[in-house]
């Protein structure tokens, strides 16, 4: 088991590059190529998605990134690396028409993985920020920085 000493906060330089990741994700789900790929919605919802989990300060304690247009969130130190433990989040969001009505779906796909290993996999009807969610932010956020 690791020592209680390995699980303290970023320093300030370190937590200095964590919120400017935060603020870059938010960048790049605003932006004009994401808002072309994942449509207009699904880029607002993941805006409001980023925004309200930094407004509880999570973007102090964990570094923001991204592949293709999935969010992943670690205690990397350095940009680029997933780091042992990491959580992804992967967007979907789709307009379809049954029986002469539209029909909206939206859905979240989270995953919490840890040395390659999924430890928790799931399936949020809403993107949107839940307990469930906050639970594996605070599991993540206690892991030593990497």
């Amino acid at each position: 088991m690791s020592q209680p000493s390995q699980f303290h906060e970023p320093d300030q330089r370190t937590q200095d590059k964590f919120v400017k990741s935060w603020d870059l994700i938010v960048d790049f789900y605003d932006g004009s190529s994401m808002r072309t790929f994942l449509g207009n919605n699904l880029a607002d919802l993941m805006v409001q998605f980023v925004k309200s989990m930094q407004s509880e300060g999570y973007n102090r304690s964990l570094r923001a990134g991204q592949v293709m247009h999935h969010l992943v969130l670690s205690r990397s130190r350095e940009h680029g690396s997933l780091g042992r433990c990491h959580l992804s989040f992967d967007p979907e969001y789709g307009t379809y028409e049954v029986n002469g009505q539209r029909k909206t779906v939206q859905a979240l796909r989270v995953s919490y993985r840890v040395d390659g290993r999924i430890l928790d996999d799931f399936a949020e009807d809403d993107i949107v920020f839940t307990d469930r969610i906050r639970t594996l932010l605070q599991t993540l956020s206690a892991q030593p920085l990497e």
